[in-house]
């Protein structure tokens, strides 16, 4: 169940050492960016971005695991990766 796979995240404090949090589909009775926010409880101040082109859906975009980002939801382009993720 993912809520008690956040809030086993926030036990062994991920969430302390991260800067911001990319939420994408996911099927379930709730939403997952209600899940993500009754566990985070208001207690990090770090950026969440919701996106419909990632995770359980048809319409796929590829997510670099272990590339530095930036995250500034100010802007349109919310999410800029700041190295090159393919060699």
């Amino acid at each position: 169940m993912v809520s008690h796979s956040l809030y086993q995240m926030k036990q062994n404090g991920v969430f302390d050492k991260i800067k911001g949090i990319w939420v994408g589909n996911y099927e379930s009775p709730i939403a997952l960016e209600k899940i993500l926010f009754d566990t985070l409880e208001n207690e990090y101040s770090f950026p969440i971005i919701k996106s419909n082109n990632f995770g359980h859906t048809d319409k796929k975009q590829v997510v670099p695991i272990g590339t530095r980002a930036r995250i500034d939801t100010s802007k349109e382009e919310k999410i800029q990766l700041l190295e090159p993720c393919v060699q």
